[in-house]
C-alpha cells in the first residue's frame, strides 16, 4: 500500500506498475488536466485519490470505467462521514473532491445532488477552469443585480452553487448551453429542495433574458397573478418585490396578495398614502 500511494521511498520500477499501466494513464491524465494549484498538500491528495480508485477496482472487480452510478455513490458517500466509512483509513477529507472529478470525467457521473453538502463551485473550477466558470457566473450576477436580487451580490454563495450544479449536469460551463429542457429536467428530477428552489427560477429568468432559453413558467398555480392593489406606484413596488423575493413561490404569492389588499385599503380610505 505504501508503494501504491507513492509515498517516500516507493519503488517506481516495481513490476506491478507495468501491470496496471492501462488503469493509471486515464487517471493521471485527469489529474494533469485539473485546474488546481500544485501545492504539496493537493498533490498528495491527488495521488491518494489515484490509490483509492485502484483499491476500488480491486474490491469491485472491474475497471472504473465500468462502474455503475451506485458504485460511484458508494465510493464517494452521501456525505463526508459516509465517505470515510467506505474509504481506506488513510484517505483524508481532501481526497473526496478529487475523486468526484474522476467520477465525472472518467465514469460519466452526474448525480452530485446525492453527495450532500459538496463544493460544486470548487469542482467546477477544477474541471472547467476557474476563470471560465467565474466569468459565466459574473454574467448571471450582472443581470440579477439589475433586478435587485440578492443573488446578484458578490457575497452571495447560493447562485454559484446552483449554477455549478447545472454546469456539471450539462457538461458545459457556458450559459449558451443552458437550454429550456435542462431547466425542466432540473426541476422535474428535484435536484434541489427547500429555499434553493427559487434560485433556479431566478437563474432561468436571467438566462432567458440573455436569449439562451425560454423564461420559466409562472410558479404560482400555473397562471399569472392579475390582482391589482391601489395606486400604480404601489403595484410597481409590490411587483418588484414579488419578482426578486427569495421566499418560496407559494409564500411569495400570499404576501403579494396581502400587500395588494393594503394598497386597495389605502387607496379607498387614505388616497394620498403611497402616492
Amino acid at each position: 500500500m505504501r508503494n501504491l500511494r507513492r509515498l517516500q521511498h516507493h519503488d517506481p520500477a516495481a513490476p506491478g506498475w507495468r501491470v496496471i499501466r492501462r488503469l493509471l494513464r486515464p487517471i493521471e491524465a485527469v489529474n494533469a488536466g485539473l485546474d488546481s494549484p500544485q501545492t504539496p498538500h493537493r498533490l498528495r491528495a491527488m495521488l491518494d485519490a489515484v490509490a483509492v480508485l485502484l483499491v476500488g477496482c480491486n474490491e469491485i472487480g472491474r475497471t472504473f470505467w465500468g462502474w455503475t452510478t451506485e458504485e460511484w455513490v458508494h465510493l464517494l458517500g452521501h456525505d463526508q462521514g459516509e465517505f470515510h466509512r467506505h474509504a481506506p483509513e488513510w484517505a483524508g477529507d481532501e481526497v473526496r473532491p478529487y475523486l468526484a472529478a474522476h467520477a465525472y470525467l472518467l465514469g460519466g457521473f452526474h448525480d452530485f445532488h446525492r453527495l450532500g453538502s459538496f463544493q460544486r463551485l470548487t469542482l467546477s473550477w477544477r474541471i472547467f477552469g476557474r476563470d471560465r466558470v467565474n466569468c459565466e457566473i459574473a454574467r448571471l450576477r450582472s443581470v440579477l443585480a439589475e433586478w435587485g436580487y440578492q443573488l446578484g451580490h458578490e457575497d452571495d454563495s447560493l447562485l454559484p452553487m446552483v449554477a455549478c450544479q447545472l454546469f456539471l449536469l450539462n457538461g458545459s460551463p457556458h450559459l449558451e448551453d443552458l437550454n429550456t429542457e435542462l431547466f425542466d429536467r432540473f426541476r422535474d428530477d428535484r435536484l434541489l429542495q427547500g429555499a434553493r428552489l427559487n434560485t433556479p427560477y431566478a437563474l432561468q429568468r436571467a438566462v432567458a433574458t440573455l436569449g439562451f432559453c425560454d423564461p420559466p413558467s409562472n410558479p404560482v398555480g400555473g397562471h399569472k397573478i392579475r390582482a391589482t392593489g391601489g395606486a400604480p406606484v404601489w403595484e410597481q413596488w409590490v411587483d418588484r418585490w414579488h419578482a426578486t423575493s427569495m421566499l418560496t413561490p407559494r409564500s411569495r404569492g400570499q404576501v403579494r396578495s396581502n400587500l395588494l389588499k393594503v394598497g386597495r385599503w389605502s387607496a379607498a380610505g387614505r388616497p394620498l398614502v403611497g402616492r
